[in-house]
């Protein structure tokens, strides 16, 4: 790998342990920090780019300004959301013995639904419920996909190119799926992710199979599209639809966090599946210099010109 390469890792590792640390330090999952340093997070491989860019003068991502291939936007947006729910939703009620959805969600007397004061949503007519969720979806996604922007641009628009330039198209979305998954790691260990009643050491050993799985997917969808709006987007989608219905279930299934565990680690699994589905079937092995008539131009001209350097 060239200097670059290992300079933008070696930032964004530094940055997230830093992060992590501060976290730890100051509370774990209970500082107050956790959650400004989370969205924080989502900025560092943005800064880790433009580090490498300023100082050692490596030349700026192509973002794919001008891409919107809109045959690409329902498998951005749906395909790891549904892949979830379809396999999350029938282990969550085998183990629970049923869906505990939230009780208000059921109409009372005066035929209305009656939304916990945390929601600030009042109480609801039928058509005012639907209303609130789908603007609850809309905007989910808008606020997930611009964080998630920032992090696409470091690790898909500027690492994933890169590392095609020293190994086959395969390997490469692999090797940036492992990368990402594991700079998570620091922000388990201090809390920044934190998941309540859950041990660190499970949430360390859990977490990393849906996000292997997400970045083989949105690996793939890159190099497909060279598209930093439909990576921003798929990644968007997951972190705000990808446990849509059990936002509307009781806290804590029968059985507490442990089933809780299972059922998440089954979603990442499934998106795993998937994702090394697409990566073998929809990507060649063969090397960069090979493949290249494959790639999107902009990625190919990317990669001749890497080469050049």
């Amino acid at each position: 790998m060239n200097r670059p390469l290992l300079a933008f890792i070696a930032v964004a590792y530094t940055i997230s342990i830093a992060l992590s640390l501060v976290v730890g330090l100051t509370g774990g999952g209970e500082s107050q920090l956790a959650f400004g340093f989370g969205v924080a997070s989502m900025f560092v491989p943005a800064v880790a780019m433009l580090v490498v860019v300023f100082a050692m003068k490596a030349k700026a991502p192509s973002l794919g300004w001008n891409r919107f291939p809109l045959s690409y936007l329902p498998v951005s947006l749906l395909l790891m959301p549904l892949v979830m729910h379809v396999v999350m939703l029938p282990v969550a009620a085998a183990l629970w013995g049923g869906l505990p959805w939230a009780s208000w969600l059921a109409r009372e007397a005066d035929g209305l639904y009656h939304t916990p004061a945390a929601r600030n949503w009042g109480v609801l007519t039928p058509v005012g419920l639907v209303a609130r969720m789908a603007m609850n979806i809309v905007v989910g996604l808008a606020a997930n996909s611009t964080l998630a922007f920032f992090e696409e641009v470091g690790w898909r628009a500027w690492m994933l190119p890169r590392l095609m330039d020293h190994m086959s198209v395969r390997r490469a979305v692999a090797a940036s799926a492992l990368i990402w998954a594991f700079w998570h790691t620091p922000f388990a260990l201090g809390g920044v992710h934190h998941l309540p009643g859950i041990p660190i050491l499970l949430v360390v050993l859990t977490l990393p199979i849906g996000i292997i799985g997400g970045g083989l997917v949105i690996g793939w969808l890159w190099v497909r599209t060279e598209s930093i709006w439909m990576v921003a987007l798929a990644h968007g989608a997951l972190n705000n639809w990808g446990q849509y219905a059990f936002k509307f279930m009781q806290d804590g299934g029968p059985g507490g966090q442990p089933r809780d565990m299972v059922i998440l680690g089954a979603g990442g699994l499934a998106v795993l599946a998937v994702g090394s589905l697409l990566v073998a079937r929809g990507l060649s092995s063969a090397p960069p210099r090979l493949e290249s008539s494959k790639l999107s131009p902009a990625v190919a001209a990317q990669q001749r010109s890497s080469r050049a350097r």
